[in-house]
């Protein structure tokens, strides 16, 4: 009788702690995995160490490049925009905004482009590139549009057409280099902070550097 009971306590027991005890996983998923490793071989640190100086020299330079920015607007169009002639330059074809609203606008499609086709490279989404592609499209037609203007016999001269549009490529360089030092810097600050909460390592460790190391230097046998 007793071991007919243990038969039976084993056998109602079995079920219960399949149910029971449900497989909980801990560590990244394989597209996490996958989004860092991509990540990690596009700008090419070569330990943990080395991505807090990458985030910090990232950071430092997204913020000079903004505020240079700024000061570049502030000076060469808030300031010095009617002595440039800028309120002679004609109403945009796309929208009719002024030069002084252009060169808000120019920056500002310069940013969301950049961090649209930026996410769109990082996660494979075609959608994004397409549409980071039509917003940088536009960036040039405003860009080249006082310049072009002067060709078909607008009431500027080509000097200050050139001068404008050559104040917009500025603008939009240094927002643009801005926004993706920015975005690096995000991306890193996410890869190191997974590392650190999974405890996940994606460098190889000294012990396997030197055995690869020994393994390319062994003689074939035979």
């Amino acid at each position: 009788m007793v071991m007919g009971d243990e038969g039976l306590d084993e056998a109602l027991n079995a079920p219960i702690g399949s149910i029971s005890a449900p497989e909980v996983t801990d560590g990244p998923t394989s597209e996490s995995l996958e989004l860092m490793e991509s990540i990690i071989q596009r700008l090419q640190p070569s330990d943990r160490h080395e991505i807090r100086d990458m985030i910090s020299y990232r950071a430092q330079v997204s913020g000079g490049m903004a505020a240079m920015t700024l000061v570049f607007w502030w000076i060469a169009i808030d300031r010095g925009g009617e002595s440039l002639g800028d309120s002679d330059i004609p109403l945009s074809v796309i929208g009719g905004f002024t030069f002084a609203e252009i060169s808000l606008i120019v920056p500002a499609l310069s940013l969301l482009a950049t961090l649209v086709m930026s996410i769109g490279r990082e996660t494979g989404n075609a959608i994004l590139n397409n549409i980071g592609g039509g917003l940088i499209v536009l960036v040039v037609f405003y860009i080249l549009e006082p310049f072009a203007g002067t060709i078909f016999g607008t009431s500027i001269d080509a000097q200050s057409g050139a001068f404008a549009s050559g104040r917009l490529v500025a603008m939009a360089l240094m927002i643009g280099l801005a926004t993706k030092f920015f975005w690096d810097a995000i991306l890193l600050q996410w890869v190191r902070s997974t590392m650190m909460n999974m405890g996940v390592d994606l460098f190889p460790s000294e012990e396997q550097e030197s055995f690869g190391s020994h393994a390319d230097e062994a003689p074939p046998i035979g």
